[in-house]
C-alpha cells in the first residue's frame, strides 16, 4: 500500500469518527435545549391569579413579556428534542406540537394574539442552553 493510499484511509477513518461525534453532539445539544425549555417554562408566573376550573385550587399566570407559567404542565412537557443530519449539516432543535383549536400553542404564546400579549420564551430557552451547547461542541474531537 502506498503512502498516499494509507493517508487517504486514515483521513477517511478520521472523517467517520468526527461525523459520528458530530451526530452525538447534535443529539446532546437538542437534549440541552429540552432541559432549558423545561426550566424556563417551569418558573412561577408573576401575573394574575386564576382559579383552576372544577377545583378550589388557584394558580398565578404569567405576566405579559414573561415566559408562560405552568398550570397543568402539558405545554412544558410537550417539547421533544430532534436532531437532523443532512450531509454535513447538523441541526439540534426542540419541537412542541401541542395544538389549541388548530393552532400551535407555542406560537400563540410566543407571538401573542389579538386578545393576549406575547409570552416570549424561545430566546430565553436558547440563551439558557447556549453555554452548555458551546461546551459540547468545543470539546476536543478524538
Amino acid at each position: 500500500m502506498s503512502a498516499s493510499a494509507e493517508f487517504r484511509a486514515e483521513l477517511n477513518a478520521a472523517t467517520k469518527r468526527i461525523q459520528q461525534q458530530m451526530r452525538s453532539r447534535c443529539v446532546r445539544s437538542s437534549n440541552e435545549l429540552r432541559n432549558a425549555a423545561i426550566d424556563v417554562l417551569g418558573s412561577a408566573g408573576g401575573g394574575r391569579v386564576y382559579g383552576v376550573p372544577a377545583t378550589k385550587r388557584r394558580y398565578v399566570a404569567s405576566a405579559p413579556g414573561q415566559p408562560p407559567a405552568v398550570r397543568t404542565g402539558a405545554f412544558r412537557n410537550s417539547w421533544t428534542p430532534a436532531s437532523v443530519v443532512s450531509g454535513n449539516s447538523y441541526v439540534s432543535r426542540i419541537e412542541s406540537r401541542l395544538n389549541v383549536n388548530g393552532y400551535v400553542l407555542g406560537e400563540l404564546l410566543e407571538n401573542g394574539t389579538s386578545k393576549m400579549a406575547a409570552r416570549p420564551h424561545h430566546d430565553k430557552i436558547k440563551e439558557q442552553a447556549l453555554p452548555n451547547i458551546q461546551r459540547i461542541y468545543s470539546a476536543p474531537y478524538t
